[in-house]
């Protein structure tokens, strides 16, 4: 057509461009000069260097990298699929039996993983050496993923690292009141890549790397929403942004032979948490809205689905924990996942409830789930992990505590009870539940946790519940607990500053003159009690 004419160059341009790998003739063999001379010129710019030269130094013996590989797939992998076990065994016998020749892609996958699996490992002096390097590691991990952009990034294992080292910085605590930027990042370079739509619409992919793909979509998305939930933001994408379909529970194993039947011989949690990702969505927007406050009508509708959406889930995880006992870690990251959002949904009128009784349903939604959460606590692996982590593994010290002694500390005009000994006794189990948080936060001091703030605040909390459940003055008690509660913490960081010396298998390792390291250094303090009491929230969620 003549209207195209001008256009006609494009096409002649195309036909040479094509022509080009074949070399047909001198035009097309200048233009293939000219590829070769621009990916020349590319490969000389400045870029992103190799990991440390002795790298290797660092990691533990080869019985505890075995020890902590198979923790970590038995454990994390449950919930959050991001790696596919059959190609990372191999890739892992591979490293160990040729430590020169490993690729940094795998090396740093591994390292995620030591870390990850290293803060709930049961014996002590592994998860002490964890502790002293995961710092380090994850500071490589960040480097290399902070450096120019480049194309061979967007690849899976690209967006396997991101997702691993996303998970490491908030079980180790650093740098955790930056995830959700970093997640914001991790969603655009899957979209970039295409994980938001579903893979059936792209042509030549195998069944396997269609199920990786779903994988990890699904997990991107869930760590979006839990750091959109524990920072105040927004989510940044809704279901209708996406159409991947979720993942299936079928075995690594049966992926590999092109076969979807879903037979799995390890439990898969990442299903149950896909069927309610978009709801949870829709209710961290609503929650973190900077619009119109949502009306109570709103709430408790949202609340209907949410619950709904939380019995649905604790029934396929409680069918799922009866059928393979060793999946009681899995249940509980799983049930804890899900327990946060009706606590936050409901909780700044759980909080109004205390004067205003048209609330008083939220008050026993986010008790309820408050319960639930510390319920955890039981779960000698899950401690773990709940004693090590930051971002979404803290909340058991800040709105679940709150909640608890605000159902054991009522205000004193709506307490008539005239028998207090009987309130002890209602009491008693909401009274186990403070003193397991109250330990809870005493022993996350143990763990690396330097607020000296929560567990005092927690302690003088507990002293003065225990006061007016026994219908004694508490003023002295509080202040008791407040100076006594100073001198553990006081004693504890001493005893933590003189016994935690730094890994010398990392202190020679130069990162371009910066200092180590860098994500802690942004990391905010965590101000658990401010000057308005505020327990790390905005201030509009309490009453005036």
């Amino acid at each position: 057509m003549e209207e195209l004419a001008p256009l006609e160059p494009f096409g002649e341009c195309y036909d040479v461009f094509s022509q080009s790998e074949n070399g047909q003739n001198e035009t097309a063999e200048k233009v293939a000069q000219c590829k070769r001379l621009a990916r020349d010129i590319k490969s000389r710019r400045a870029t992103r260097g190799s990991l440390p030269a002795d790298i290797h130094r660092s990691l533990p013996n080869r019985q505890v990298m075995d020890e902590l590989v198979e923790l970590y797939f038995a454990t994390f992998e449950t919930c959050f699929r991001i790696l596919h076990l059959p190609s990372f065994r191999a890739d892992y016998e591979s490293y160990t039996n040729h430590l020169d020749t490993t690729k940094d892609l795998f090396l740093l996958r591994l390292l995620l993983v030591m870390i990850l699996a290293g803060t709930i490992h049961g014996d002590d002096n592994v998860r002490n050496e964890m502790a002293t390097k995961s710092s380090s590691w994850i500071y490589i991990a960040q480097t290399w993923l902070s450096a120019p952009l480049e194309k061979n990034r967007l690849k899976v294992e690209g967006i396997q690292i991101h997702c691993l080292l996303l998970l490491a910085r908030q079980v180790t605590r650093v740098g955790t009141d930056l995830v959700w930027i970093s997640a914001g990042s991790l969603t655009r370079m899957a979209m970039q890549m295409g994980f938001h739509q579903d893979p059936n619409r792209f042509e030549e992919m195998s069944t396997q790397q269609k199920e990786i793909r779903r994988r990890l979509w699904y997990t991107i998305l869930e760590l979006n929403v839990q750091a959109a939930l524990d920072s105040g933001m927004s989510p940044m994408i809704m279901d209708e942004d996406y159409n991947t379909q979720p993942p299936s529970n079928a075995n690594d194993d049966d992926l590999d032979d092109g076969n979807q039947e879903e037979h799995p011989t390890h439990i898969s949690f990442q299903p149950v948490l896909a069927g309610s990702l978009p709801l949870r969505l829709r209710v961290t927007k609503v929650i973190n809205s900077l619009q119109e406050e949502p009306s109570y009508e709103q709430v408790l509708a949202l609340g209907t689905e949410l619950a709904q959406a939380c019995r649905d889930a604790a029934t396929e995880i409680e069918h799922a924990a009866s059928m393979d006992k060793t999946a009681k870690f899995a249940s509980s990251y799983c049930s804890h996942l899900l327990r946060r959002f009706p606590l936050c949904l409901h909780f700044s009128y759980a909080i109004t409830a205390q004067r205003n009784p048209l609330y008083s349903y939220s008050q026993k939604v986010c008790l309820a789930a408050a319960q639930d959460i510390v319920s955890l606590l039981e779960d000698v692996l899950y401690y773990r992990l709940l004693l090590a982590g930051g971002g979404m593994f803290r909340d058991i010290i800040t709105r679940g505590a709150l909640i608890i002694f605000l159902g054991l500390c009522p205000e004193p005009e709506g307490d008539s009870s005239f028998f207090p000994g009987r309130d002890r006794a209602r009491k008693e189990s909401l009274l186990q539940d403070g003193r397991r948080v109250v330990q809870y936060a005493k022993d996350r001091m143990w763990y690396g946790e330097t607020n000296v703030k929560v567990y005092v605040c927690l302690n003088m909390m507990m002293a003065q519940a225990e006061c007016r459940l026994d219908g004694k003055p508490s003023k002295e008690a509080i202040l008791k607990a407040l100076h006594e509660s100073l001198d553990t913490c006081h004693d504890l960081l001493r005893t933590r500053s003189s016994t935690n010396p730094a890994d010398p298998s990392t202190e020679t390792w130069a990162f371009g003159g910066m200092e180590m390291p860098l994500l802690a250094d942004f990391d905010t303090d965590f101000d658990f009690l401010g000057d308005t009491f505020d327990f790390g929230f905005s201030d509009n969620v309490f009453p005036r």
